[in-house]
């Protein structure tokens, strides 16, 4: 796959569609040939506005055919296409596009400025403003924005060269072909779905693009072989295929088609993993970053549960005496960041030799395979000085009956952990006793800085409530070690309340 022939390749394809599902389940849809012909449509309209080779085309919208045809119109047109995800503030649109320096903007906003665009609209001509700069740089192919387990954005610069190599290596471990259909359902902001996208472009693959908040209404109907999305999807899709048992199976439920399912963007229950493959429905974990692309995945011939796969390029990674990852390979997906906010972690990432830090914890096995440990912005710090992986924690307790989830966290006091659990019924007056006792058992198993020390039970998974989750579908610990305390805080408070589970300092 390139991307300078990706329109040409696309035009051939007269009967591989892509679909449009909006938020009311109203279709649209446009073969591939259709589609090239609109972005090329919307490239003439591009240099007729003063676009050139090298502007910014910004972007917030929904997802649709609008949103790909704009995206395939900047390639066109030489222009690098800005992503915003589709909840950005824009209060000024003047504002906003010399702030960013945009030649055009194109948003679901007032056209109070000539630069805005609405994205099934037409740019008038010779509208692009003066300050509208220009990127020189030949291998930049868009800019993104990111949201790491901080929640602060920052911006990246995305590679051509990356994409094709991150696609063409995707193409021959999966064996994606035109009889392929793809579903998406996550915004295309994030890089990942415009992998996707291309991909399927390429191949003459179908795909369909629905809101997540139809996601399993179209998984029925639109029968894709092929998904990726976060583990809430694939919790979600469990539960409600059990409640639902008498209307066939698993994968009867994600519309029978599906040859292979792939999570990532955090971590995965494995008891989610195995109730897919008991089913007959592979669920592969792949790990990767949008500053280095995929490092290591599972594929449908070469997988091991509870991994995150085989590195695919093992002479680019290396380990840190801490265990950190590093990678240093010769096409990146990231060229290196913009817009940090500020954020000093930012430019320790991309060093100067072309190695990119990942800042995840990992080990391999005899076999190759890559199973992480955690994040370094999330290991906790112990006041006596020992610092613990909370993930690896929480391994520590899967498959304790009655847990639907555990998340460890940080206490204010600095030499306990805490950690908050939610039951598989919360409404079991029994079974919190019944799990306070499994856990303390467990905790007997573990060295004394890694037991958990105090519980506090939650009603709801955290790693499903959007108030505990990153913009990038990752838990915010920060968030979790915040409502941890201010739930011992309250509880203790109240009157006659029953106070978080401790089980004392000394145990």
């Amino acid at each position: 796959m390139n991307l300078a022939g990706l329109l040409d390749r696309s035009r051939t394809h007269t009967t591989a569609r892509v679909t449009e599902i909006d938020i009311t389940g109203k279709r649209r849809d446009l073969t591939h040939a259709e589609l090239t012909e609109l972005a090329h449509d919307r490239a003439r309209q591009l240099t007729a506005a003063g676009v050139r080779p090298g502007h910014l085309i910004g972007i917030r919208a929904s997802n649709g055919l609008d949103w790909l045809a704009w995206d395939l119109a900047a390639l066109v047109a030489g222009a690098r296409l800005k992503a915003f995800a589709d909840t950005t503030e824009i209060p000024d649109p003047g504002d906003f596009i010399a702030e960013h320096r945009l030649a055009l903007l194109i948003a679901d906003v007032p056209p109070t400025a000539p630069a805005v665009v609405r994205p099934d609209g037409v740019p008038e001509p010779g509208v692009v403003p003066p300050t509208a700069t220009v990127v020189e740089t030949d291998d930049i192919h868009s800019l993104v924005y990111s949201s790491g387990t901080s929640g602060r954005l920052k911006g990246l610069e995305i590679s051509g060269r990356g994409t094709e190599y991150v696609i063409n290596r995707f193409v021959e471990a999966f064996g994606v072909t035109a009889r392929d259909r793809h579903l998406i359902f996550l915004p295309l902001a994030n890089y990942q779905q415009r992998l996707s996208v291309y991909l399927c472009l390429w191949l003459g693959a179908d795909l369909v693009l629905a809101p997540y908040q139809r996601v399993f209404q179209a998984v029925r109907t639109e029968r894709p072989t092929f998904l990726i999305g976060p583990p809430v999807f694939y919790d979600t899709a469990l539960q409600l295929s059990t409640k639902g048992q008498g209307a066939g199976s698993l994968g009867d439920f994600l519309g029978g088609h599906i040859r292979f399912l792939i999570t990532g963007m955090a971590p995965i229950r494995r008891d989610t993993l195995d109730a897919f493959w008991a089913q007959g429905v592979p669920l592969l974990e792949a790990y990767g970053l949008t500053e280095t692309g995929m490092v290591a995945w599972n594929s449908p011939g070469e997988h091991r549960v509870g991994t995150v796969g085989r590195l695919i390029d093992p002479d680019a990674v290396t380990f840190l005496d801490d265990g950190e990852l590093v990678i240093n390979r010769p096409a990146p997906l990231g060229r290196g960041y913009f817009d940090t906010d500020g954020d000093p972690a930012a430019a320790e990432v991309f060093q100067a030799d072309g190695t990119i830090l990942t800042g995840d914890y990992g080990r391999l096995d005899e076999d190759g395979f890559l199973t992480l440990i955690g994040r370094k912005k999330d290991v906790i710090a112990l006041g006596s000085g020992r610092k613990v992986h909370p993930a690896e924690i929480e391994a520590a307790f899967t498959g304790i009956e009655g847990v639907s989830e555990i998340v460890v966290v940080a206490t204010p006091q600095s030499n306990r952990l805490g950690a908050i659990v939610t039951a598989t019924d919360p409404a079991d007056p029994l079974l919190r006793g019944r799990i306070e006792k499994r856990i303390e058992e467990t905790n007997a198993t573990l060295d004394a800085h890694e037991r958990v020390m105090s519980l506090v039970f939650s009603a709801t998974p955290l790693r499903s409530d959007p108030a505990f989750m990153t913009a990038n579908m990752k838990l915010s610990r920060d968030r979790a070690a915040a409502h941890f305390a201010a739930a011992v805080k309250e509880e203790s408070a109240a009157d006659g309340a029953a106070a978080p589970a401790d089980f004392g300092a000394g145990r």
